[in-house]
């Protein structure tokens, strides 16, 4: 192809361009941020993404000489939660307004693959006068985006409040201007329940969800959220027998937030079964007990018993700029089984917890799209020395403490 035609080719491709924009409109808005932290621990804990999703201080490790080898600091700098996305509006279908967003991040599914790109977010909207379906991927039900702690460190104060993204089909209904219900059914992706990874999907049933919310137009708002998931763990038994054993679990939700001209006020309780898929304290085990006198028959078709999990928090903030203040208080709390349990590490996830409770103070300063932040959080965690049949903690050990410090700049885009 001669160079001299090249001009013209571009310039047939743009008005190409233009006249199908003109026939089926697009619209794209790119939105993200860039984000920089400096962070610093006193006591080595529990995180992932070099350190950037916190979760608690670890269970004290002594050495000879009665010394906690945990008690000692670290500091990291890091950017891997900047993101970038685009929000797409596009015309009409079914009697509907369109649109969708894509967005990604540098988080990485796993420490091993950390600052390799990672979607968060992909999903389609469609928009009636009083009904909207989504289709794709994006926050659970349980992550209420009215409603989540607005924490200055990554990931809204998980494992106090659910985090968790997933492919899901979520129909929602607006019976008046200030109440509506939604009910949606999940697949979980990379935010999986513990134990194998597939548990879920070789259920072959969704996680189904139910929530109702009253003055979401307004300042006040109040809800509720109820849900249900199945997994099935294994195929075969330790004794070579096919099996199709599910076991289910169930987490009910509270929320409100209050928002007045100076003040912003969220609160939020959970409760259920196996919150392991929100990284929370969470798992299942086997149903039954073991002693010399009659000991469990690993090789059995064993049913599953479900670890519960409590967790209260409120969030608090300043609604003024340039400055902003805010705290967080967060309490969350092995509460054992229902029926016999007996451990199968795999599937469980922080089952060694009794409780764990966090206090945040933060401030920002705000200079059109540049801000800068500084959160103070105190991590008192307690974990458990003896356990009964039920797994839950009879005897504690001395707590695990953690200040959390995080200088932060981000820069939104």
């Amino acid at each position: 192809m001669s160079l001299k035609k090249l001009p013209l080719l571009l310039l047939l491709s743009v008005y190409s361009t233009l006249v199908i924009a003109q026939e089926n409109p697009i619209q794209l808005k790119p939105y993200g941020y860039i984000s920089y932290e400096i962070i610093y621990d006193t006591y080595r804990s529990l995180d992932t993404r070099d350190g950037e999703l916190y979760l608690f201080p670890k269970k004290p490790v002594f050495d000879i000489n009665g010394n906690d080898i945990n008690k000692r600091s670290k500091l990291n700098m890091i950017t891997v939660q900047s993101r970038f996305g685009v929000n797409i509006k596009g015309p009409d279908a079914f009697g509907a307004t369109t649109s969708g967003r894509l967005e990604a991040d540098f988080f990485g599914t796993h420490q091993d693959y950390v600052r390799m790109l990672r979607l968060r977010l992909a999903f389609i909207s469609l928009r009636w006068q009083h009904s909207e379906l989504t289709l794709g991927n994006t926050f659970h039900p349980a992550f209420v985006l009215d409603c989540f702690p607005s924490t200055i460190s990554f990931a809204a104060a998980v494992p106090f409040h659910p985090l968790n993204r997933s492919p899901q089909i979520r129909l929602l209904q607006h019976f008046s201007e200030d109440f509506s219900a939604s009910l949606s059914f999940l697949i979980h992706g990379y935010h999986s329940s513990a134990g194998p990874n597939d548990a879920q999907r070789n259920s072959g049933l969704p996680e189904s969800v139910v929530q109702l919310r009253w003055g979401n137009s307004g300042n006040v708002l109040i809800g509720g959220t109820a849900g249900y998931k199945f997994l099935s763990p294994r195929d075969i038994t330790g004794g070579g027998i096919a099996t199709s054993k599910t076991v289910g679990a169930y987490h009910l939700q509270a929320f409100s937030r209050i928002k007045t001209s100076p003040l912003t006020v969220k609160l939020e309780a959970i409760y259920g079964e196996n919150l392991s898929h929100f990284v929370m304290i969470g798992g299942y085990g086997a149903k039954g007990t073991d002693t010399p006198e009659n000991p469990f028959d690993w090789s059995s078709d064993y049913d599953y018993a479900n670890l519960r999990t409590l967790s209260l928090w409120t969030d608090l903030h300043s609604n003024a700029k340039p400055w902003q203040w805010g705290l967080f208080a967060g309490f969350t709390q092995n509460m054992g089984s229902a029926d016999p349990y007996l451990r199968i590490p795999e599937l469980a996830r922080y089952d060694d917890l009794h409780y764990l409770f966090r206090i945040s103070p933060r401030i920002l300063f705000f200079s059109n799209n540049l801000s800068f932040g500084l959160e103070c959080s105190y991590y008192n965690a307690v974990y458990g020395k003896t356990f009964n049949a039920s797994r839950k903690p009879v005897e504690s050990m001395d707590p695990a403490i953690n200040y959390h410090i995080i200088l932060m700049a981000k820069y939104d885009f």
